[in-house]
């Protein structure tokens, strides 16, 4: 069988869009991978453009550490990608088989940090960065594949990135892409924190037995440190993990080169025999722990003493808006209304969660720490959508 002039060779695996092949290039005498699009996709819109945008956005994009598309064509009424073949294991086999030791892990996040800089700064957000879509080849390279919905700054693709706001992998994603916002390059940079946590420590950052258990994990909990997880996890790398894995972009990592300068650091650092041995850190390191903890509860103490003192109660004025409108809202589990709803809140923290028929129910602690108006958007997510695994 034949796409084009490529000669099919053996099935490679199948995804929700597409077959990939691996095939035959008889003018270049050379094997290549052939992404083809689902025969039962090719009457949706919404897949060929998808499709079509991860051919788009690969051929934007030329570096060592990201798949290189060679062609688009179109043959038995349905669309394929020719790009480069390669030999090697999916992140997530390498997970299963958990044979990688910590200089292999931080020499793949440092290759995969690198490239997503380089995608950024083309204007390309990945927006699905997980072990399935990251390969590992026989020379311990790494190449990131699957751009299917990718956000690509270009004004003529604004619709087709709305149907990529709740597309992903939800365990994966970053706090803002669960909650339907606008994200940049640090959602991606996020996603690769949660790869490096569960790589380093088996587990991953944030679990849960339905989306709305899992979204409400992303978007609430503290993952525990991977140096509570396993105590043989060196307390730098821990941290640097952490700082991947903040709630706030503005708190994370601001660029791939900068993530990847950071882990490159800690490894030169434990390489060299000149640095501080690993006990006294970890000695000092608990030490400022401790004095942060007790300026912590000082400063609770004297909060609580200041709103004790207090003759008033402070609120703030929540505004609640939903996609679509229409959702029930429960504060603290009472009926308060339906979006789009604005109420007056004690400061403080709050149960918030909103309900529709069809869609499920989203959930969160929200913490007012100021009076005025505080904005609340919530994308709610069709129960009848289908998130990739």
């Amino acid at each position: 069988m034949q796409y084009g002039r490529y000669e099919i060779v053996k099935e490679l695996g199948k995804g929700a869009m597409g077959v990939v092949y691996q095939a035959h290039d008889p003018q270049l005498d050379r094997l290549i991978a052939l992404k083809v699009l689902r025969q039962d996709r090719v009457t949706s819109e919404d897949f060929v453009m998808r499709f079509l945008k991860e051919a788009r956005a690969l051929g934007w994009l030329s570096h060592p550490n990201i798949v290189t598309v060679y062609d688009v064509g179109q043959d038995h009424e349905t669309i394929y990608i020719a790009m480069e073949y390669l030999e090697g294991s999916a992140l997530n086999e390498l997970i299963k088989e958990n044979n990688l030791n910590l200089k292999e892990i931080l020499h793949i996040g440092i290759q995969v940090a690198q490239a997503l800089d380089y995608a950024h700064n083309r204007g390309i957000v990945h927006r699905d960065i997980k072990p399935s879509n990251i390969i590992v080849t026989k020379d311990a390279q790494v190449k990131i594949t699957d751009f299917g919905i990718a956000h690509i700054e270009d004004p003529a693709a604004h619709q087709q990135t709305q149907a990529g706001e709740i597309l992903g992998t939800p365990i994966y994603m970053s706090p803002e892409q669960v909650m339907g916002q606008s994200v940049d390059g640090r959602s991606d940079l996020y996603s690769l924190g949660v790869i490096l946590y569960e790589l380093v420590t088996g587990k991953r950052p944030f679990a849960g037995e339905n989306l709305t258990a899992i979204f409400r994990a992303v978007t609430t909990d503290r993952a525990i440190e991977p140096a509570e997880v396993d105590q043989s996890i060196p307390l730098p790398l821990s941290g640097l993990i952490m700082q991947a894995l903040n709630k706030s972009p503005d708190e994370r990592f601001q660029s791939g080169t900068q993530m990847a300068e950071c882990f490159r650091r800690f490894v030169v650092e434990q390489e060299d025999p000149t640095m501080p041995r690993e006990a006294e850190k970890r000695k000092s390191s608990h030490l400022v722990r401790n004095v942060f903890m007790a300026a912590i509860v000082v400063a609770i103490a004297f909060g609580v003493y200041l709103f004790t003192a207090s003759n008033s109660v402070v609120t703030a004025s929540l505004q609640v808006e939903s996609i679509p409108e229409g959702a029930q809202v429960f504060i603290d589990s009472s009926f308060k209304g339906k979006t789009p709803l604005e109420l007056d809140l004690p400061l403080g923290k709050h149960e918030v969660r909103l309900s529709l028929p069809n869609y499920y129910e989203w959930e969160a602690q929200l913490q007012l720490d100021k009076e005025g108006q505080q904005p609340l958007f919530v994308r709610l997510i069709s129960a009848e959508t289908t998130l990739e695994e």
